[in-house]
């Protein structure tokens, strides 16, 4: 359920950077504060799922080229637009974590693709090189399906990249939480 809710909102798949929460820089304090909310979705997303209100928040989890991505930021608006009381519900239940919802979401979206940054540094450091390096020619040469698989991997390089680096240094002092986290998810 978490993970619907997770994949749903683009948790922890490829996102832009940016100033998502505006242009002060993002903290330490909002990194661990925001790791902290994770139970906190947990919760709320086996309530949506209880409640038969999942689908909505089925988005494409996938960078879209000329669109800034967003999930987090994505799936508040639509829980603001679509089922206000939840909206409201959502933001009692961040609260105590010091967020309102649009500042949760916007902190949430930078924290997770610096730790998408960070992650391809340590698991693949050499993939935005490869990536970079690609000749356009060489992908006329492939068959659609990989063509499409490939320009999705290259938004994807693209939206990494954009990580800054100040937003992976916050983000590095919580990554092993974040990675535990991720862990005991796919587990479930």
């Amino acid at each position: 359920m978490l993970k619907s809710f997770i994949g749903a909102i683009g948790a922890f798949v490829l996102l832009t950077a940016g100033a998502l929460a505006g242009d002060k820089p993002l903290t330490e304090d909002q990194a661990q504060r925001f790791v902290k909310t994770l139970p906190v979705l947990e919760t709320f997303g086996k309530e949506l799922e209880a409640e038969g209100k999942m689908e909505e928040f089925r988005i494409s989890t996938e960078p879209m080229v000329d669109q800034e991505f967003k999930p987090y930021t994505s799936a508040i608006t639509v829980l603001k637009e679509k089922h206000p009381a939840d909206h409201a519900r959502l933001g009692n239940m961040l609260k105590p974590h010091g967020f309102a919802a649009d500042e949760w979401a916007g902190v949430g979206d930078r924290v997770v693709i610096a730790w998408m940054a960070l992650k391809m540094d340590e698991e693949n450091p050499g993939a935005i090189a490869q990536m970079e390096a690609m000749d356009e020619s060489m992908l006329d040469m492939m068959p659609e399906n990989m063509k499409a698989q490939f320009e999705r991997a290259r938004i994807m390089v693209e939206t990494v990249k954009s990580a800054s680096p100040e937003d992976k240094a916050v983000v590095a002092t919580v990554k092993d939480d974040l990675d535990e986290y991720m862990e005991s998810q796919s587990q479930s």
